[in-house]
């Protein structure tokens, strides 16, 4: 994951002071963002980085409401960027909302004709679309609780990065603290290195497979039906054969069989 020259590591983004929660993150009304922003103001001591935002891009912040346009979306990414307190889960957040207007069949058409496209966002913003798609994949699989809890664990974008193609559900991973044998002793995700990582994943990933190919096959009985006329001349053979030698059913079908794959 690409940063800033001399911004803060993935590790270093945790908050100097906790943000408050809006009564109600949904609502439109000014009054209690600006509310918000005010209670907020009057009781952190975080001397930076969010004293640098304006009171429009706090609000967004201390509410979570997101914006719904492009020059909203690239303003608050921009703003985001430039601080580093919980910035990595935010915009975690701010580009999985972002890819799901531009990108969400019902509102992609006319937010493009209006707004612009999903291309042009990601250029507006500076990240590739790899990098991107890393961020939406880490919100839409981990989730809020998750990644604020690998920042506390110190757990790097590259190894969050390993757990997305986990052979296991990576969610109950992280929340269990599961445990893998590694060397000597066992670890959990947020202890191993990148490699440990690797190598567990190669370790599950070939046990199944091996356990898909041992899968004993059930073989399932195969149920064959065929029906004669009544003046079919094979089924009067059938009959005079059986009578003549007193052929049990088994043997007449098995005749007749014989004499329908030979023809």
């Amino acid at each position: 994951m690409s940063r800033k020259k001399n911004a803060p590591k993935f590790s270093s983004f945790q908050a100097n002071g906790a943000l408050p929660e809006a009564t109600n993150p949904n609502t439109d009304a000014r009054g209690e963002k600006v509310d918000a922003v005010k209670k907020f103001s009057s009781t952190t001591s975080v001397a930076n980085p969010y004293q640098s935002l304006s009171a429009t891009s706090l609000s967004r912040v201390v509410t979570k409401k997101l914006p719904e346009n492009m020059d909203g979306l690239v303003q608050y990414y921009n703003h985001i960027d430039a601080i580093h307190a919980t910035s990595f889960v935010e915009k975690c957040r701010v580009l999985a909302h972002a890819n799901a207007i531009f990108r969400y069949e019902g509102t992609r058409d006319g937010f493009r004709q209006e707004e612009g496209g999903w291309l042009e966002f990601v250029g507006r913003i500076g990240l590739s679309q790899s990098q991107v798609s890393r961020f939406v994949s880490f919100w839409n699989v981990f989730g809020e609780e998750l990644l604020v809890r690998a920042v506390e664990e110190e757990l790097t974008a590259s190894k969050l990065a390993e757990l997305l193609s986990w052979p296991e559900d990576p969610r109950a991973v992280m929340l269990e603290g599961r445990t893998y044998q590694v060397g000597d002793g066992e670890k959990t995700v947020y202890e191993m290195t990148r490699e440990e990582l690797r190598e567990v994943k190669r370790m599950l990933g070939d046990r199944k497979e091996r356990r898909v190919i041992e899968q004993p096959s059930v073989s399932r009985p195969v149920k064959l039906r065929i029906d004669f006329g009544d003046d079919d001349p094979l089924l009067k053979n059938l009959q005079e054969r059986a009578e003549e030698d007193g052929s049990s059913p088994e043997d007449i079908i098995r005749r007749a069989l014989e004499q329908y794959l030979r023809r």
